[in-house]
């Protein structure tokens, strides 16, 4: 119900409990109430604007709008219609490239950051534009006792205010420097977007590997129990090795039950941000975690530069000192003395000869009282400002891709070295093992103990890798793009 309909029924509401009233009323005579008031009422609300809805019922309807479209979606993909505006049709496999595009292309973050840019971009021009006023028309008075004495005097001229050299490239600076801001702020949500998104999707192949490796381990040690179970039917083993075995069995199974659901969580998270369904059957397609080559990073010179280069908070530090620079110029312009405007009329009048009646007039501004000497001293503090700000975001980019640099190759060389060392020994217990079960110098318990050994090893390896990638995911962050040495300053 509308609230003028509630008003209404509350006031019908009260005249009924009036007239229902028991004391006795006169009966007073009634006067025809006029009917423009009720016309002039009834134009005023039908032009009246709407109401407006909060903030929080604008932000709920569109939810609301969204997850209809997707529902919408879902149901034609499942009737074979197609699919809508909402979630796209899944495909079978989905690269880490493929997913950054697709999620850049439907975030309502980048959407609106990019609107904004437009919108300072749009005041570039229009700041210029506004230090050029328009003209104006101006007439005199016409005085009626020069019209009496037959003498009528009219003037009417075109006055112009003429902007100050140099004011409307000021004005136009300091809204590109606006345009500077906006852009960065648009890199800074890019970069968050494909981090985070890059970071998922090696995180859910990580986490596939790391399941795979725990089921092996997990299966290994359910055959163990197994065999223990046997050696006591057979009156070869104690009760105590069994129970050890069936508890081993049991921990390993549990082991593998938080990756599961951390990687449900984290594959959810990423077709989500790409606009899928979380239950949409999609095959991840990237390098084998555990066997994918290092990378080949490139110099501590070339990265540090490239991440000058390419990040955001340069960028904002640098248009700072633009908007500054051209905040000072713009104070500067204005304390010498200019013309305030100009103006060219005629003059209408008996004694005027034509064309002989034409008038000049013009105004100079002289800045007595308001020097600009505080703006201009604002505005050089600014800049001084901004330039030290400048010089501390280079000094702490340098030395963030330092440390995140040291980190990367440090957690390479774990794995370089895991790979050398415990690898190539995994492989030769596994043809040992084979070897001594064939030749029956080795019993199965014992056999099946250096096989879980073998796939903890492997284990240990997915954990150094993921220290690895993580190390590098935030190596790229750091430098705001590729971090490999064929192209460090490539700005993606």
């Amino acid at each position: 119900m509308k609230i003028a309909e509630v008003f209404s029924v509350r006031r019908r509401r009260c005249a009924a409990s009036s007239s229902s009233s028991s004391y006795p009323r006169a009966r007073a005579p009634r006067a025809r109430a006029p009917v423009w008031p009720s016309v002039a009422c009834l134009s005023l609300a039908a032009c009246a604007a709407p109401a407006q809805l909060e903030g929080s019922e604008r932000a709920i309807a569109l939810y609301r709008e969204a997850r209809a479209a997707e529902a919408q979606a879902e149901a034609q993909a499942r009737g074979g219609a197609g699919h809508g505006a909402g979630r796209r049709a899944a495909p079978g496999e989905l690269t880490a490239d493929e997913a950054v595009a697709l999620a850049k292309e439907r975030s309502a973050t980048l959407a609106m950051m990019r609107a904004r840019e437009d919108k300072a971009r749009a005041r570039v021009d229009a700041d210029a534009a506004g230090t050029y006023r328009n003209p104006e028309v101006r007439f005199s008075q016409l005085r009626l006792d020069q019209v009496l004495d037959h003498e009528p005097r009219f003037a009417a001229g075109v006055r112009i205010r003429p902007p100050r050299p140099g004011e409307a490239g000021a004005a136009a600076d300091v809204a590109r420097a606006d345009v500077d801001v906006a852009r960065a702020e648009t890199r800074v949500s890019e970069l968050e977007l494909e981090a985070e998104v890059r970071w998922l999707f090696d995180d859910v192949l990580l986490l596939d590997a790391e399941i795979e490796a725990l089921e092996a381990v997990a299966a290994t040690r359910r055959r163990l129990a197994d065999q223990e179970r046997a050696r006591v039917n057979a009156a070869q083993g104690t009760a105590v090795d069994e129970a050890m075995a069936a508890l081993s069995a049991a921990v390993a199974e549990e082991d593998g039950a938080a990756p599961r659901a951390r990687r449900e969580v984290a594959r959810a998270a990423l077709l989500e941000r790409v606009g899928l369904d979380p239950a949409a059957p999609v095959r991840l397609v990237g390098e084998p975690a555990a066997s994918a080559p290092l990378v080949a990073l490139a110099s501590e010179e070339a990265l540090i530069e490239a991440a000058l280069r390419n990040r955001p908070e340069i960028a904002l530090a640098a248009a700072e000192i633009d908007a500054a620079g051209a905040e000072g110029a713009l104070a500067r312009a204005t304390r010498w003395p200019w013309l305030s405007f100009i103006e060219l009329g005629y003059e209408f009048s008996p004694a005027t000869r034509d064309p002989l009646g034409w008038t000049l007039e013009a105004g100079l501004e002289l800045p007595l009282f308001d020097t600009r000497a505080s703006e201009i001293a604002a505005a050089d503090a600014g800049a001084i400002a901004a330039q030290r700000a400048l010089a501390a975001e280079v000094q702490r980019v340098a030395r963030e891709v330092r440390d995140r640099l040291r980190a990367a190759r440090a957690a390479g060389v774990l794995v370089e070295e895991f790979r050398a060392r415990a690898l190539p020994a995994v492989e030769r217990a596994g043809v040992e093992v084979a070897r001594a079960l064939d030749s029956r110098q080795i019993d199965a318990v014992r056999a099946l103990s250096l096989e879980e050994r073998r796939a903890a090893a492997q284990v240990k390896l997915l954990k150094l890798v993921r220290e690895y990638r993580t190390a590098l995911a935030e190596l790229r962050i750091a430098v705001g793009g590729p971090v490999d040495g064929r192209a460090p300053a490539a700005r993606r």
